[in-house]
């Protein structure tokens, strides 16, 4: 080829060079603009000003690939006079110029063995990796001449473009929004894969999410769960969750809202064990109690008044759903009338033999322990794992894992844990007989496992006979069933006799015996409210003693513990 048309290819691939170069630039700032409230701070107002900003970018640059510059033109005109000195918008003004003049002095059509030379050095470029290059080139060749190989050309740019986007939304380095870039340019070309739709979809929530940091907590919180539902492990989203928790209760902590400062640090302390957050949720859980007038929800008039005792023996825990945060809050009331709240955000309590420590549930978190003596918290099983009871001895708990088994897991080695049965609603026996509600050979309903058993024994015969509790001695059961129609509880013994305990209109469930067998509680909703009841182990009359409300979300997952 002769040195002329070498220099005019010289000389247009500068130019073309130099306009690709303007565009990629200017399109990774307009999907790097949605990144400004993060980055910065931003009030609201502000922010929505730059969103409507890049938008106008956005919309221009499509027009100038579309041969629009007139129209774009007049866009970023308008954009310019929202935000002045905008980068973005100053980028874009120049380049939608640049296209004008070009057009308006006109240079003659390349011959196709430029664009051919073009193509050769795309496919070189393809051919080391150096896909942003080869992107750039054949973008060129669309831009010039839309015809021009136009199947190589576009499988060899699509393909390039999505695997060029990929590595940079799956790599280490910040470059989200360029990789969203180029995924969309993939994109305009044919239907993105199931990976990388998903990817793009991670991504584009991520820095949604990252758009509210700093500006507002609650959305953040909001945005990065979503993100959490999806992906726990996506980029550093469980960590900025974390931190977004911790510091929206640290803005509520210095408004004074003590109770909903308390309800953020334990949602960040379910995500990871900090310290700090955790001495912040003690001292933000006491003022709580101190500024709440009635923390024990029902006939306790405050935290520690001494009352006419509700029960005759014992201790009570039981959960409470507190509509304005949005959680259950787990509460222990003593037969003396004084009375706490153990935890927020937690249910489904079951006293530790003897009484000291208590487990219950954290909805999304898993099981935990603490110790009422020491006030030592520690969680024993992950996100799934519900319904604990506690093995005679104390050092072990039964749970359901969250996949339709039970597994028991050893407190003095809680990092292995053993698949028991296939069930749900264990309750272990103060002689070591393990309940449950399953199904054996001949159908569904309670089983019973005793020790060193070979297999169960089906005691009851329906499969809604559920969250069954011991009595003390450990012969006889008390269970929640709908045989009859509507939710009732049934006492029953070992050798499979049965007896109804409550025959009410409305729900009777979560039952529990005092340390001394004398007394069932239950939960109810009989007069049209929820709350404790106490009725005589043997039969009787059945005694509202705590009112808890209207709401009760999810009952059958809700019971209450008696403990010594």
């Amino acid at each position: 080829m002769s040195s002329t048309p070498a220099r005019r290819f010289g000389r247009l691939w500068t130019g073309m060079g130099m306009a690709l170069l303007s565009f990629g630039v200017i399109g990774g700032m307009a999907f790097a603009g949605w990144r400004v409230g993060w980055e910065h701070g931003t009030a609201e107002r502000e922010r929505r000003a730059q969103a409507t900003v890049d938008s106008a970018v956005r919309q221009a640059m499509a027009m100038l690939e579309a041969g629009q510059d007139e129209r774009a033109l007049a866009f970023l005109e308008g954009a310019r006079r929202l935000r002045p000195a905008d980068p973005t918008v100053e980028a874009a003004l120049a380049e939608a110029r640049r296209r004008i003049a070009a057009r308006l002095t006109p240079t003659p059509i390349p011959p196709s063995i430029l664009l051919e030379e073009v193509f050769q050095a795309a496919q070189e470029a393809y051919a080391r990796d150096d896909l942003p290059r080869a992107v750039e080139l054949l973008m060129q060749i669309r831009n010039r001449d839309p015809d021009f190989r136009s199947q190589e050309v576009l499988s060899m740019l699509r393909d390039a473009a999505l695997r060029y986007g990929m590595r940079l939304l799956e790599g280490q380095e910040e470059r989200l929004a360029e990789g969203l870039f180029y995924l969309d340019q993939a994109a305009r070309l044919g239907p993105l894969p199931p990976e990388a739709s998903a990817a793009y979809q991670m991504a584009t929530l991520y820095l949604a999410a990252r758009d509210y940091w700093g500006v507002n907590w609650p959305e953040a919180i909001r945005r990065f769960q979503e993100i959490y539902a999806l992906n726990p492990g996506y980029r550093d989203t469980a960590r900025r969750l974390f931190q977004a928790h911790v510091a929206y209760g640290d803005l509520l902590r210095t408004k004074g809202e003590s109770c909903p400062a308390e309800l953020e640090y334990q949602a960040a302390l379910r995500l990871f064990a900090d310290p700090e957050v955790h001495k912040k949720a003690q001292e933000m859980g006491t003022l709580c109690l101190q500024a709440t007038p009635t923390p024990i929800p029902g006939a306790l008039a405050g935290a520690g008044t001494p009352l006419p005792p509700l029960i005759p023996v014992g201790r009570l825990a039981y959960a409470v759903y507190e509509a304005e945060a949005g959680a259950y809050a787990l509460y222990v009331v003593e037969a003396g009338g004084h009375g706490m709240r153990v935890a927020l955000g937690a249910d489904q309590p079951a006293w530790q033999p003897g009484g000291r420590r208590l487990a219950y549930r954290i909805a999304g978190a898993g099981i935990w322990v603490k110790d009422l003596e020491s006030g030592e918290t520690m969680q024993v099983a992950g996100p799934g794992a519900a319904w604990p009871t506690w093995s005679p001895d104390g050092q072990r708990l039964a749970f359901m894992d969250g996949v339709g088994g039970i597994r028991v897991i050893d407190l003095r080695n809680p990092q292995a844990s053993q698949r028991v049965a296939s069930g749900r609603f264990p309750a272990w026996g103060p002689h070591g007989t393990l309940a449950w509600t399953g199904c054996a050979g001949d159908g569904c309903g309670l089983l019973m496992l005793p020790p060193n058993a070979s297999a169960p024994i089906r005691l009851s015969q329906h499969p809604n006979d559920l969250q069954a509790a011991w009595a003390p001695d450990g012969s006889l059961l008390v269970y929640a069933t709908d045989i009859q129609g509507s939710w009732d509880l049934i006492v029953a013994t070992t050798g499979g006799f049965f007896r109804a305990l409550t025959t009410g209109g409305g729900w009777e469930i979560g039952p529990a015996w005092s340390p001394d067998g004398a007394w069932i509680a239950y939960l109810s909703n009989a007069d049209g409210r929820w709350g404790v009841y106490l009725i005589p182990a043997g039969g009787g009359t059945p005694r509202k003693i705590l009112d808890l409300g209207e709401q009760l979300p999810d009952p059958l997952n809700q019971r209450v513990a008696w403990g010594p």
